[in-house]
């Protein structure tokens, strides 16, 4: 049993020519020699290199379908009242009290120091992508006013085109960086923190250094084999030149 269908999927704008498909290798059932249909197989024949991305890239997020034979459906929460707790302190718990709206929420992480939450979300990380990259300005200012965390991803410096480095090859300025801790910093309300990601090549060019230095930010988060995520670490570019140049 296949709980995908492999082939044609929107994602790479593939289609099957037939409504009747082999689920283990989305083939059509009858597939004619000399097809000029949409599936997979036949577009990578012809224009592979646009199968290596979902398209629109740079303008969609996409994911996984697989059709599990499993959901949320099959599942009943058969609840009783029991009585309440979480209520602010010298309220008695009662039908009038114990409301939904009066849940708290908020959480904190860390040792030494702790990060206090509105709610236990850690946004996914945004990186030097070009979606990440016209979108982080909504995204950033509603996870500062909601009180979570937001994570930037990696690599933001290394594909920055206003990037200036030192004459030891460290960031010595990144107008894109800095735009990213700025903005969820204008509307920062003391709950939740913007980390920074780093790969090798941010550590190399001394990323943590400068997002400490210049913005005081206390976290970042390490990363090793980013490699093993068949696409991921990768970006698209329009230009040879602009290759050249990351």
């Amino acid at each position: 049993m296949n709980l995908r269908r492999p082939n044609a999927n929107e994602a790479t704008g593939s289609v099957n020519r037939s409504r009747s498909v082999v689920p283990m290798s989305g083939l059509c059932t009858a597939c004619h020699d000399g097809c000029t249909g949409g599936c997979e197989i036949f577009l990578a024949t012809m224009r592979g290199r646009e199968l290596l991305y979902p398209q629109n890239f740079g303008e969609i997020t996409a994911g996984a379908d697989k059709d599990y034979p499993v959901d949320y459906s099959h599942l009943n929460i058969q609840g009783y009242a029991v009585g309440a707790e979480g209520l602010p302190e010298g309220v008695e718990p009662g039908p009038d009290t114990a409301l939904f709206p009066r849940v708290s929420t908020e959480t904190e992480y860390g040792w030494d120091k702790k990060v206090k939450m509105k709610m236990p979300i850690f946004t996914g990380a945004l990186g030097s992508t070009e979606i990440a990259r016209r979108n982080w300005e909504h995204f950033s200012v509603g996870a500062a006013i909601s009180g979570v965390t937001l994570v930037c991803g990696e690599n933001v410096c290394g594909i920055d085109p206003a990037l200036e480095l030192t004459s030891g090859g460290k960031v010595a300025k990144s107008p894109e960086m800095d735009r990213r801790i700025e903005t969820y910093n204008r509307y920062h309300t003391g709950f939740g923190e913007i980390l920074v990601q780093m790969n090798v090549e941010d550590t190399r060019l001394g990323v943590a250094e400068y997002v400490l230095d210049k913005h005081g930010l206390q976290t970042i988060e390490l990363k090793w084999g980013q490699g093993a995520k068949c696409i991921g670490g990768e970006i698209k570019v329009k230009t040879l030149d602009r290759a050249l140049e990351l």
